[in-house]
């Protein structure tokens, strides 16, 4: 310890005259360089007067450009750097001006007081011209810039005044797609250039009110440049109205001209030549055509379409109007060009159908009377007269046919007048035709009266009598079937009248027979052929006539009775079918069923909507059977009161079926509707419940990423809650109007909405609470990775701080020290960290966070940590001071004393030095010696 006091001892002594040297020595050093800088403080000052003063800027504020003005500005923006830098040098030489005054150099005090109160007046005077100046460079670059703004502002309105004035509207719909995006992008720029706009009218009102100078000038340039874009922004709106109006142009002139296309391909379709040369072929080409008709019907909503789509053009006086209105009626007139060729082709080809149905029955009436033409050419009398009764039985056969073939060729002829009256395109070729038919068919008959003729000639009284004989017979026979009373007999009326039909049909086959036999016996009469028995014959034949007119005349009486009593039959069937039929719709219509569920709604409905079908195809059965009624109530033969009242009955069954079918169809249109809610609500309660069971999920995520993708997937699924809103709400709005216009199922509604209200708003609430619980998941994540940043960082430095290596050397020490006192740099900012996670742990907590026990738990885990490493921190550093001071202590007790030996001497100078330069050598000197008194210190 005596070592240790003696050294401090000498030492505290060198430190004192060391101290009162340095003390003189910078009291002369700073009178020195005070007297220095004050000089040429003054030479700078004397010349920044000069150019602070210089008026340059004087036309700058009306006719310098602003580039210039900008150097300047810049120049004097270097001058009051340098001025703000030379403010703090004259601030520091007034404070040592003072301090030498109050430290005793009162002769230097009074020298440098004079410069510096000099210096003091000279800068006042610098400052007040450089704020002139200042103003003055202000001034005119705030007024030279809003002019260049306002130059820039129109030559860019003038760029896009120049792209407004093409005149280019597009020539087709992509063409004018690309215009149209093409003003889009400069609609963009007008906006920017808006926001500059008023930028400018800021600034010139502005300017005008703070220099009033120049005032109209900024005024004038203002307007200028409002009138410029308020002619901009009309030329764009009006460019943009065309653009929309030659866009509905040219999407007009696209529909048109794909009609155009349309049509002419349906017209080389319609107008086609072909024309069939025969009955199918005829019918394959109506069928074709009807084809046609179909897919120009299916056209007509389009051509409306178009044609709707061309007023509205034509009502908001488009540009194009003209061109718009020749569009339609272009239009119009090839539609009907369309529908008049339709309508011409199937004239046509009806005509063609008739033509070949008429060429058709022309050719079978030819192939006929080929065949007797033949007959009749090829069979003679031979001449004995043997083969007369064959032949003569051939030619009553063959007169038979042509009495059945007279009726197809008068239908032929009327055929043939109807198509020559109606201006058939073939008229000539079937004028031709019939009268070649009609010629032909009258040379058969002629040659079948000649032969018939020759036949008569060649017959004689026996056979005269023979058939005579046989139409009595046969007369008598059928004479007791005409007048039989079987009509009366209601029962297999339809058979008996068809049987009498065919008796009808009998007589009529035999009606030639019966007048060739009666034709013979008048030719015998006359010829003289009846060898003296002509009154006989004359007396047989008219027997025969009249028993041929009596059975007509039964015959058509029993055919008469024979049609009433079956439009009777006819009648009593089809009530009796009627009543079974009304049984059965009436089971149907009157079914309390109207469906459990939608599906077998719906199929209630198809069923109904069958059973009015069915309804009103009865209805021309009812009008039948009234018909039916009229005429057997008109006749007078049959009980008209009873066929009245059936009549009345099964009219009146057939109003209330139609009743009932409306009553029962808008019964089953309530349960559609009703059922159509329950399945809507289902639907709903079903997707609620989807969802529930994802915001119903106890999943938060375990770490930061987890929950980051769990919030995505929730908002996902709040903006999917959002946009099915308004269906929850029309399934609501629905169910409210089913109960107003409606009493079917109104408590169930009113329950399944109550329900359906209560599952939406608990859904949304398990949304909400779900969003909340990820925002605190995330939060809590967030925290917990800090957290564990921080314990990483710990538990990295108390291995650091467990070593037991303390420096064997005072470097080694040193070094330590340093790394150490570098920690515990760290180790404080690691510490704030901390603090700050407690106060957001402590914030979550507070919130209610729904991890708050964790939160807690390693807020305390992490405090015991960061406690341990402080206080391993702090045993280190005390073990490392404690090493370098006994080191440092071994060395400087041997270095202190040969030092201050040394030094003693050289301190006890008493030369101050003579100027400057001298006393900056001495202070030099000084100083080395203090640091080396220092690092000793």
């Amino acid at each position: 310890m005596s070592r240790q006091q003696q050294i401090e001892t000498q030492y505290d002594h060198l430190l004192e005259i060391a101290r009162e040297r340095k003390k003189r020595l910078d009291e002369t050093v700073k009178a020195y360089v005070l007297v220095r800088e004050a000089a040429e403080l003054a030479t700078w000052i004397r010349d920044k007067e000069q150019y602070a003063q210089v008026q340059d800027v004087g036309e700058g504020v009306g006719g310098e450009d602003l580039e210039q003005v900008e150097v300047l500005q810049k120049r004097f923006d270097d001058f009051q750097a340098d001025l703000h830098a030379n403010e703090v040098r004259l601030s520091q030489m007034n404070e040592i001006a003072v301090q030498l005054t109050s430290l005793g150099q009162t002769e230097a005090a009074l020298k440098i007081q004079t410069q510096i109160q000099d210096l003091n007046e000279k800068w006042t005077s610098l400052q007040q011209v450089t704020k002139e100046r200042a103003a003055q460079l202000g001034s005119a670059h705030e007024v030279r810039r809003f002019h260049r703004d306002v130059e820039e502002t129109r030559d860019w309105i003038s760029e896009k005044d120049a792209t407004l004035a093409e005149d280019d509207l597009g020539k087709d719909l992509r063409s004018v797609q690309a215009l149209q995006r093409k003003h889009e992008g400069l609609e963009r720029d007008l906006a920017a250039l808006g926001d500059k706009i008023r930028q400018l009218d800021e600034t010139a009102t502005r300017l005008m009110q703070t220099h009033p100078e120049t005032a109209d000038q900024t005024y004038g340039k203002q307007r200028e440049i409002d009138e410029e874009w308020r002619r901009l922004t009309a030329r764009a709106d009006a460019r943009k109205e065309r653009l929309l109006d030659s866009y509905d142009l040219q999407r007009f002139l696209a529909d048109y001209r794909d009609l155009m296309s349309w049509i002419n391909s349906m017209l080389g379709l319609v107008a086609a030549e072909e024309l069939a040369s025969d009955v199918t072929g005829a019918e394959a080409l109506l069928e074709r055509h009807q084809e046609h008709r179909m897919e120009i019907d299916a056209r007509a909503g389009t051509f409306q379409a178009f044609e709707q789509f061309g007023k509205q053009l034509l009502e908001a006086e488009h540009y194009a109007s003209v061109e718009v209105q020749e569009k339609l009626e272009s239009m119009a007139e090839a539609r009907q060009e369309l529908e008049k060729a339709w309508a011409d082709r199937r004239v046509q080809l009806d005509q063609c159908l008739e033509l070949q149905l008429f060429y058709r029955d022309c050719e079978q009436a030819e192939n006929w009377m080929s065949s007797r033409e033949a007959f009749l050419s090829a069979e003679e009398v031979d001449s004995k007269g043997d083969n007369v009764e064959a032949l003569i039985k051939k030619h009553e056969d063959f007169d038979k046919a042509i009495g059945s073939q007279e009726e197809k060729m008068a239908a032929l002829q009327t055929l043939a007048d109807q198509l020559l009256s109606s201006g058939h395109y073939a008229s000539d070729a079937i004028d031709d035709k019939r009268r070649q038919v009609l010629q032909r068919w009258r040379h058969l008959k002629e040659a079948l009266i000649e032969k018939r003729s020759k036949l008569g000639e060649s017959r004689t009284l026996q056979q005269f009598s023979r058939e005579a004989d046989e139409a009595e017979h046969w007369i008598g026979e059928k004479l007791q079937l005409a007048t039989e009373e079987s009509y009366r007999d209601p029962a297999n009326i339809q058979s008996k009248h068809q049987k009498h039909q065919a008796f009808e049909a009998e007589l009529a086959a035999n009606a030639d027979r019966i007048q060739a036999v009666l034709a013979t016996g008048q030719t015998l009469i006359e010829q003289r052929q009846c060898a003296g028995s002509e009154e006989a014959v004359q007396a047989r034949l008219a027997s025969i006539a009249e028993q041929w007119e009596y059975l007509t005349q039964k015959t058509t009486e029993k055919s008469l009775r024979l049609k009433e009593a079956n439009k009777q039959r006819t009648f009593v069937a089809a009530a009796k079918d009627l009543d079974f039929w009304l049984g059965e719709v009436e089971s149907l219509l009157t079914s309390e069923d109207s469906g459990k569920d939608l599906a077998s709604v719906q199929n209630l409905i198809k069923k109904h909507q069958l059973v009015e079908a069915d309804v009103l195809a009865h209805g021309d059965r009812i009008g039948d059977m009234n018909a039916q009624a009229d005429s057997l109530i008109e006749s007078g033969q049959f009980d008209a009161a009873s066929i009245q009242e059936k009549r009345n009955s099964i009219n009146e069954r057939y109003e209330r079926i139609k009743n009932l079918a409306a009553h029962r169809q808008a019964r089953l249109n309530e349960a559609n509707t009703l059922h159509q809610f329950f399945r809507d609500i289902a639907d709903e309660e079903s997707w609620i419940k989807e969802k529930k069971l994802l915001v119903g999920s106890d999943d938060y995520g375990r770490d930061l990423t987890g929950v980051q993708n769990l919030k995505k997937k929730h908002k996902r699924l709040e903006v999917e809650l959002a946009c099915h809103e308004p269906a929850i709400q029309a399934v609501q709005e629905a169910g409210e109007k089913l109960m107003d216009v409606s009493n079917l199922g109104v408590p169930e509604i009113e329950q399944r909405l109550r329900l359906l209200n209560g599952a939406w708003a608990e859904l949304k609430q398990l949304a909400a609470d779900r969003g909340q619980k990820l925002a605190e998941s995330l939060t809590f994540q967030q925290f917990l990775a800090k957290v564990e940043e921080e314990e990483a960082w710990i538990s990295e430095k108390q291995q650091l701080l467990s070593v037991e290596d303390y420096g064997d050397t005072m470097a080694a020490v040193q070094g330590l020290i340093k790394k150490h006192d570098a920690f515990e740099t760290d180790f404080a900012a690691h510490g704030e960290r901390c603090q700050e996670i407690f106060a957001a742990g402590q914030a979550l907590v507070n919130a209610s966070n729904h991890h708050a026990a964790a939160i807690s738990t390693r807020c305390q885990q992490l405090q015991t940590k960061l406690d341990h490493l402080g206080a391993l921190a702090a045993r280190r550093k005390a073990r490392l001071m404690d090493n370098s001071a006994y080191l440092q202590f071994m060395w400087k007790a041997d270095v202190v004393e040969s030092w201050i030996g040394d030094k003693e001497a050289h301190v006890r100078s008493e030369e101050f030095g003579r100027d400057l330069s001298t006393v900056q050598t001495l202070l030099t000197k000084q100083e080395t010696f203090d640091a080396g008194k220092n690092c000793c210190g």
